[in-house]
């Protein structure tokens, strides 16, 4: 069984949706999959794809959703998104990656 074959149908929907044409839909998906309980590759792979997005607010989606599942590929996800300009100061996306470059340094604090 792969793991398309254990997906509920609105993950393999927002799948779908993360390689539509339409940036709308692929932000859109990259805010569901981020923030979803679902740790499958699949959803990581969707995430590391949109990385590549020429929105940065889809690309910080993207980065969050990395951190948040602790992904190997966090740090490169938060260089990706680039820097954020004002009004990015209290947002939660933001702070979890310091905070996960905080647990990165300080393994046995978590």
């Amino acid at each position: 069984m792969s793991d398309d074959d254990l997906l509920p149908e609105i993950t393999r929907a927002l799948l779908l949706l993360a390689e539509d044409p339409d940036p709308d839909a692929r932000g859109a998906a990259a805010e569901k999959l981020a923030n979803s309980r679902i740790r499958t590759p699949a959803v990581a792979d969707a995430l590391v794809t949109l990385l590549g997005h020429d929105n940065q607010l889809v690309r910080l989606e993207a980065a969050y959703g990395l951190a948040l599942r602790d992904h190997p590929r966090t740090e490169e996800a938060i260089e990706r998104v680039g820097p954020l300009g004002p009004g990015f100061e209290d947002d939660h996306r933001a702070s979890e990656f310091w905070r996960w470059r905080w647990r990165k340094k300080n393994p046995t604090d978590t």
